[in-house]
């Protein structure tokens, strides 16, 4: 439902199983790269690092290139300078990235999400990265480069590898210590109202900053009929139809007909009386 899913994470998860190479000769280029595991090497040798100096200058071939693997990525999928943009700057050295996030106050120690660039502490300063793909059941899940395909955290390994760790983790003197949020707005454009659903049923309701209601009320247009009414959304986002228990725990009835009354309150609750409410547009919250 968003830049992040559709084609950041995906991005990302394509290179899973990519190993440094032996020689600067093997690596190929990022758009045509060498067989991910053929010429594996220790040395540091990566095609991100290659497209990484030909886009921003910056020459980190042969160097440690967790970060450097992260910043490539978005200047791949959204060019230089909107990439500069959504991560502060280009550094590939760890506590300089950090320090872009804070200086453009999007860097955080806690609540992790989808798209988020983690850090690690070593006890002496913040020595590794890489890409937040998922966070379930207080489990962040992400995926890294120069690591090892071990669960453990690696930051000198050769390749490309899922990681997770719970929320808060720590080992030792090493540690989470944050995440960097790239500003996704720059490159996210939204219409706003409802979408169907990949299944072709389900409908869900997006706002033009890419945000959608879930588990809550929320009143709205639909776009083709022009008309308005309170709609019920899921935990998943998805609208609801039937006959339906609110987050208040009273039941509704919404319009299980297709067309451009599915899923409008039918304007009764259990007791057959009309269920009067007010919504503050601000927070986007159905208040007695």
């Amino acid at each position: 439902m968003s830049i992040v899913k559709d084609k950041v994470t995906p991005e990302f998860k394509k290179w899973v199983g990519y190993c440094e190479k032996n020689a600067p000769s093997k690596i190929g280029t990022y758009d045509n790269p060498e067989s991910y595991k053929h010429n594996a090497g220790s040395k540091n040798y990566t095609v991100f690092a290659d497209l990484y100096r030909k886009k921003t200058g910056i020459n980190v071939q042969g160097q440690p290139w967790c970060d450097c693997f992260v910043d490539t990525i978005f200047v791949h999928l959204f060019g230089t300078e909107k990439a500069k943009q959504m991560i502060g700057g280009f550094s590939a050295y760890t506590p300089t990235s950090v320090n872009y996030y804070k200086q453009m106050e999007r860097y955080h120690k806690d609540g992790p999400m989808e798209g988020d660039q983690i850090f690690f502490h070593n006890g002496s300063r913040v020595y590794h990265t890489g890409y937040v793909y998922k966070v379930s059941n207080g489990v962040v899940y992400t995926i890294e480069g120069n690591t090892s395909s071990d669960k453990i955290l690696e930051n000198e390994g050769g390749c490309v590898a899922y990681k997770q760790y719970p929320i808060g983790w720590k080992s030792g003197s090493k540690r989470i210590d944050g995440y960097g949020r790239p500003d996704y707005t720059l490159v996210e454009t939204y219409t706003e109202g409802f979408i169907q659903a990949a299944d072709g049923k389900r409908w869900w309701y997006q706002y033009k900053d890419g945000s959608y209601p879930s588990a809550s009320w929320a009143y709205l247009t639909e776009r083709t009929g022009g008309t308005s009414g309170w709609y019920l959304f899921d935990k998943d986002g998805y609208m609801l139809t039937g006959y339906q228990t609110a987050p208040d725990g009273q039941r509704f009835f919404l319009c299980p007909e297709p067309g451009i009354s599915e899923g409008q309150c039918m304007v009764t609750n259990d007791q057959g009386q009309l269920k009067i409410a007010k919504y503050d547009m601000n927070v986007r919250k159905y208040i007695q």
